[in-house]
C-alpha cells in the first residue's frame, strides 16, 4: 500500500533521544529554546511559542485577536478548509460574529479580487488559510485593506511564499499558527507553533499557553491552557529545521514528478491543478487534483484496489451541523460539489519517482473507463 503520507524522521532523532536520555522530557529543556530560535531565524520572525499541536496554536490566534482588538465586530473566514479555524473561533467568539467568504474555484482559497475585498466591512478581522498549501498573497490584501486585522492559519502553508517572504513572516499579520502534525512537511507527531512579531501579544500568549501563570510560581491571574510542546518533540523539530532545505527539495521533487506524469491529462483539461495567486509560491504540501468526470467515492475505491491511499478535499462549512449558525450567504454549488471531484494524492518525502509514476498510470487508466 502506498499511504497518503509517512513522516520522514529517520535522520532526525538525535536531539529527541538526547532529551530522553537526559531526563528532560517535558517542556523544560534545551530543545525548546534551540528549535524556537532556529525557526525564528529561518522564517525571519521575532517570536515563536512551540505548542502541543497546530489547533492549540490556531486557538491562540483568536485569543490574541480578542486581547489586542477587543472591539472587532466581524471575523471573515474561508470556506472548504479543515475544521480547525471554525472550531477555534467558536472557542472565543459567538457564531454571530463570523461570516464565510467567497471562494475562488481557481485557487480554492478566498476570493481576493479588489472589488470583493474593498467591499468587506470595517472594524473586521480576517482569518487567512493557505488551503492545501496554495498561498494567499496576504501582503497584497493588507495593502488593499490596512484597516482589517489579519491572522494566519498557516498549518498547511509552511515554506510557501508570498512576495518573496515565507508565510508566517509578514509583519502586517497579528499572528500566525503552524502545525507539525504527522502529515506535515516538518513533523513532531503532534505539535505546532504560535508566531508573532508583536511583543505584547507574545508576552500574553506565553502566559496563556502555560495555565495563565504569573512569574511567581503557581500564581495565576488569567484564564490559561496547557498548550506546551515537550522537549522530545522539540528535538525532532530542531533536527529537521537544521536540514529543512533537504526536506523542501524532496517535496518539490515529488510535485515535479506528478506534473511530469500527469502532464497530458492536464493539457487536455482532464485534470485540473489549482492556480496560484500572483507573487506567491505554493508550499508543495499535499499534491491535489480536480477531475470533473470522477465521483470521489468510486475513485477512492478504485485507487484502494490499486493499493494507493487518497484523501478528499475539505467539505463546505454547510456540511458540518454544529456550524450551521455561521453566516454563509456566499456559498455556491461549487462549494458543495468540489469534494466529489477533488483528491489529495500521496506526497510524503520518501515517495519515489517510480511510485509516483505508478500512481499516475492508475489515474490515467481510471480516466479511460
Amino acid at each position: 500500500m502506498i499511504p497518503i503520507y509517512k513522516p520522514f524522521l529517520k535522520n532526525y532523532k538525535k536531539s529527541a533521544m538526547k532529551a530522553i536520555e537526559s531526563g528532560w522530557i517535558s517542556n523544560h529543556g534545551i530543545n525548546i529554546k534551540l528549535a524556537s530560535e532556529k525557526l525564528n531565524e529561518i522564517l525571519n520572525v521575532k517570536y515563536s511559542i512551540l505548542m502541543n499541536n497546530g489547533t492549540a496554536a490556531t486557538h491562540c490566534l483568536y485569543i490574541a485577536l480578542k486581547y489586542k482588538y477587543p472591539n472587532i465586530k466581524k471575523i471573515y473566514l474561508p470556506n472548504n478548509t479543515f475544521i480547525t479555524p471554525y472550531n477555534c473561533g467558536l472557542y472565543e467568539y459567538p457564531s454571530s460574529i463570523f461570516e464565510i467568504m467567497k471562494i475562488s474555484p481557481k485557487t480554492l482559497n478566498i476570493d481576493t479580487s479588489k472589488e470583493y475585498i474593498m467591499n468587506l466591512e470595517q472594524n473586521a478581522a480576517m482569518v487567512i488559510v493557505h488551503n492545501l498549501g496554495n498561498i494567499v498573497n496576504v501582503p497584497r490584501l493588507k495593502r488593499m485593506r490596512p484597516d482589517i486585522i489579519f491572522i494566519e492559519d498557516n498549518c498547511e502553508g509552511l515554506f510557501g511564499k508570498y512576495e518573496n517572504m515565507y508565510t508566517s513572516s509578514f509583519d502586517g499579520l497579528l499572528a500566525s499558527s503552524i502545525s507539525f502534525y504527522g502529515n506535515k512537511t516538518l513533523t513532531t507527531g503532534e505539535g505546532g507553533v504560535f508566531i508573532t512579531n508583536d511583543i505584547d501579544v507574545y508576552k500574553y500568549i506565553k502566559k496563556v499557553y502555560s495555565h495563565g501563570m504569573t512569574s511567581e510560581k503557581y500564581k495565576h491571574d488569567i484564564l490559561g491552557h496547557n498548550y506546551k510542546m515537550t522537549n522530545i518533540q522539540a528535538g525532532f523539530l530542531y533536527d529537521q529545521l537544521k536540514d529543512y532545505n533537504t526536506i523542501i527539495d524532496k517535496k518539490n521533487e515529488i510535485f515535479k514528478y506528478y506534473l511530469k506524469y500527469l502532464n497530458k491529462c492536464i493539457e487536455n483539461d482532464e485534470i485540473i491543478i489549482t492556480h496560484k495567486e500572483e507573487n506567491t509560491i505554493k508550499a508543495n504540501w499535499m499534491f491535489n487534483i480536480i477531475i470533473k468526470s470522477i465521483n470521489y467515492s468510486k475513485f477512492k475505491e478504485y485507487m484502494l484496489k490499486k493499493q494507493i491511499q487518497i484523501r478528499p478535499f475539505f467539505y463546505s462549512i454547510s456540511c458540518h451541523p454544529h456550524l450551521s449558525e455561521i453566516k454563509n450567504e456566499n456559498e455556491t454549488a461549487f462549494n458543495k460539489k468540489i469534494t466529489e471531484h477533488g483528491a489529495m494524492l500521496p506526497s510524503y518525502p520518501e515517495l519515489s519517482e517510480e511510485e509516483i509514476k505508478y500512481i499516475c498510470v492508475c489515474i490515467n487508466e481510471y480516466l479511460k473507463f
